[in-house]
């Protein structure tokens, strides 16, 4: 028997107890006066326990069948209001930005996922998870009209693609703030290395000897060394002009290489001659049957890597671990990932709370009037009953009083 059916059956074994004693009570009245009032406690309590009765049951259905009864069936009646009020006040209460970034602050992304992470077994299950899906892309993958549909789809969409402009747009990123003058710089400083070794001054020396016989001669004959005196001219030179460049931020091989990066940005934007040999330049790489078969090989050997989905589980557990180890030392970063998620969610919540208000709306409306009112009988109804209850007592205590202050007042 469900708690519902129970408390159903204590309330109306009340009614009933209250109408036993109103009988036995009327019956014997007569030879004990002093009954009066029981009599009247008694018809009290059933009155109020009939009228509560009535005031529960018009909430799911009509009492007794009698249709014609107004302001019973009250919920099924009221179904759309009730569906749309639902919604709203899920919308209004629980899905405000304010009361999602609240929650967000409160749960710590970045501490609960670590947390979680380093307690022993679940890095390996989520390790586990990720061998599985990626055993089964693997196996989709595979099959012979996947990759054919793959590779036919993603070749037209590079040969779409806009590689000049794209070129560009990622190198006026890389302009910015003469962030590319960190690359000119890390040049310089491997040219000044190269430019002192000794392997360098050799291979200068021999170069100036294999271009320039006569001075070679005449260097070997007069025991000069000319070849290597200007090879170290030549290398002395040069890391000095690297050093000025490397030391004055206002360089004119500097200014040079800035006119030199925004004219070939600009010409990748405009130039219709550029364009197009970039154009043509992907074109071939994507028809080479060299690109092809090296592309091949690379998804031959990643295919082999996942195959083993045990080795696969444990680099990914490890991974995983390292992962939230890290995390959990860096308290800036940890402080970063729950900044972005807490700027995200916003607009996500004000995107998509009317079309979950929606949802729960159309899924209240899509519910039968008879499951409707069961689902809400079986949650409520219980406390309900209390009503019944409370109404037998208090209208047996109210009868008990009202007979005994019209007696004082008689």
């Amino acid at each position: 028997m469900s708690k519902l059916d129970r408390m159903k059956w204590l309330a109306t074994g009340l009614l009933v107890l209250a109408a036993l004693v109103y009988s036995i009570s009327q019956h014997f009245e007569p030879q004990h006066p002093w009954l009066y009032y029981v009599t009247l406690t008694a018809e009290a309590s059933m009155v109020g326990a009939i009228a509560d009765w009535f005031a529960v049951s018009a909430l799911f259905h009509h009492p007794l069948g009698l249709r014609f009864i107004p302001h019973t069936a009250i919920i099924p009646r009221n179904k759309e209001r009730i569906a749309a009020g639902i919604a709203q006040f899920i919308q209004q209460n629980f899905l405000t930005s304010a009361a999602v970034v609240e929650r967000i602050r409160e749960f710590r992304p970045a501490r609960t996922l670590y947390t979680w992470l380093l307690v022993p077994g679940n890095a390996e299950t989520v390790a586990g998870y990720l061998a599985r899906v990626s055993a089964y892309a693997l196996g989709a993958l595979d099959d012979e009209r996947v990759r054919r549909f793959l590779q036919q789809n993603i070749t037209a969409m590079l040969k779409r693609a806009d590689i000049a402009g794209a070129a560009a747009q990622v190198l006026d990123v890389l302009t910015e703030n003469r962030r590319h003058h960190e690359l000119l710089d890390a040049a310089l400083k491997s040219l000044d290395e190269i430019l002192s070794r000794k392997e360098t001054h050799a291979f200068i020396a021999a170069e100036i000897a294999r271009n320039a016989p006569v001075l070679k001669r005449v260097s070997d004959w007069f025991q000069l060394n000319l070849d290597e005196r200007a090879a170290l001219k030549i290398v002395d030179m040069l890391i000095s002009k690297i050093g000025e460049v490397r030391a004055a931020e206002d360089h004119e091989l500097r200014r040079r290489f800035d006119l030199f990066v925004a004219g070939f940005i600009e010409r990748l934007k405009s130039d219709a001659r550029l364009r197009e040999k970039v154009e043509r330049l992907r074109d071939e790489a994507l028809e080479s049957p060299a690109l092809g078969r090296y592309v091949g090989s690379l998804w031959d050997e990643f295919r082999a890597w996942l195959a083993d989905a045990s080795k696969v589980r444990e680099r990914a557990a490890r991974m995983l671990a390292a992962f939230a180890r890290t995390l959990e030392r860096d308290l800036e970063i940890q402080q970063w990932i729950d900044d972005q998620i807490i700027a995200a969610a916003p607009p996500l919540v004000e995107e998509h709370r009317a079309k979950i208000g929606s949802f729960i709306e159309d899924q209240v409306l899509g519910w039968q009037e008879k499951r409707l009112v069961a689902e809400l009988e079986r949650h409520i109804g219980p406390d309900l009953q209390y009503i019944r209850i409370n109404g037998t007592l208090v209208g047996g205590l109210a009868g008990l009083l009202i007979a005994a202050l019209t007696a004082l007042a008689r």
